[in-house]
């Protein structure tokens, strides 16, 4: 044993139903939505000169991987969430568009106090883009949430991941658009290839950067929830400057590469920026991710693994209570399903049934009275 419980195994009634698609629906996806869009690029559009199949094509390759990701969240749902899948996919599409509106607003103030050169973006402003993203993401974030009790952690992860995807979408359409429209020209690139180049480029990155950052986020907020209601704590404060620093640190150093004062130090700050920067942030951001996602499945599995059997160094008599929401009153919990050694004999009747003594596996001595870990074990 590794100092904590319950064990780390599948409940039978939690394990993914074989729904929809299968397991791996969310490749299927991501494969047929590749080939889609080289078709309609290289056939419709090179080919037969139909201007329409390019609008096409940049929407399927721009919202391809994030749908795929989505349906593998939805598939993730257990009979336990209390997310549903309308609301997943409100997130997405609902919450997507706000968190855009509400960020090139932001995005557009910050221009007007820091205008650059030119016409340009100031370095200043990307690197302050991820205070005003981010704040938008999570506004759309708490609007999607109204009317749900049970703000969880493992809520959190799924709605801020769910409202993440929507965003990293529609911002890559926007970038799409604009590169199709207006090659750069030192990249010596006619239109469609302009396309085939910046698509998948923003597709692969689409999973690792505002999906994960609003999925920290969203954690962060729904795990200092009281009562059902948010609260503003230090953590919650912490995790906004923290994932808005990484948000900056990747558009921010784009920027700089961009900058016609500093094409003298090109040399210098590209190896920094591209080999350093983007995969710190990347790296950085994806195992805090993970930690964090272990410990909601760790809170999520609790109040029922408690029940498959009793924990090998003694324990309360009752398991911890179940989700905000869903609280049950101490009375109304069944009778354990494992021995009582403290429990009181019968009075009358017939004898009870006498139960052995538990017999305690060899290693170190027990803990005289269970208490929560500080934090899961890895495999988790």
């Amino acid at each position: 044993m590794r100092g904590y419980w319950p064990p780390p195994i599948w409940v039978p009634a939690e394990q993914p139903a074989k729904k929809w698609i299968g397991r791996f629906g969310g490749l299927w996806i991501a494969g047929a939505g590749a080939v889609l869009f080289v078709y309609l690029l290289v056939v419709g559009a090179l080919l037969l000169h139909n201007g329409a199949d390019v609008t096409i094509a940049l929407v399927v390759g721009s919202v391809t991987v994030a749908a795929s990701f989505i349906y593998t969240m939805a598939y993730r749902l257990g009979p336990r969430d209390t997310v549903s899948l309308s609301r997943l996919l409100l997130a997405f599409g609902l919450g997507g568009l706000v968190a855009v509106t509400l960020g090139s607003t932001f995005d557009s103030l910050l221009t007007k106090a820091a205008p650059g050169v030119d016409g340009k973006t100031s370095v200043i402003v990307l690197f302050l883009a991820g205070i005003s993203e981010e704040l938008a993401k999570i506004l759309a974030v708490v609007l999607i949430s109204k009317g749900l009790s049970d703000k969880s952690m493992r809520n959190g992860l799924f709605l801020g991941g769910a409202v993440g995807l929507g965003f990293a979408a529609m911002e890559d359409l926007a970038y799409a658009y604009n590169f199709y429209s207006n090659p750069p020209p030192q990249l010596h690139l006619t239109h469609i290839g302009a396309a085939l180049v910046l698509v998948p480029t923003r597709a692969v990155l689409t999973p690792l950067l505002h999906p994960l950052y609003t999925a920290l986020f969203g954690a962060a907020l729904f795990s200092a929830s009281k009562n059902g209601r948010f609260r503003i704590t230090g953590r919650v404060v912490i995790a906004y400057l923290g994932v808005a620093l990484a948000h900056g640190l990747w558009d921010g150093g784009a920027g700089l590469l961009q900058e016609p004062a500093l094409k003298r130090y090109l040399l210098l700050l590209a190896p920094i920026v591209v080999f350093v920067v983007y995969p710190g942030v990347i790296v950085g951001t994806g195992l805090i991710w993970i930690k964090v996602a272990r410990r909601a499945r760790w809170a999520f599995q609790l109040p029922v693994a408690w029940w498959l059997a009793p924990p090998p160094f003694g324990g309360p008599p009752l398991p911890p209570p179940g989700p905000p929401g869903q609280q049950v009153p101490v009375g109304a919990w069944p009778a354990p399903a494992w021995p009582q050694p403290h429990a009181q004999p019968q009075q009358s009747g017939p004898p009870a049934q006498q139960w052995p003594q538990p017999q305690l596996p060899p290693g170190p001595p027990p803990v005289p009275q269970w208490a929560p870990p500080a934090r899961p074990g890895r495999h988790l």
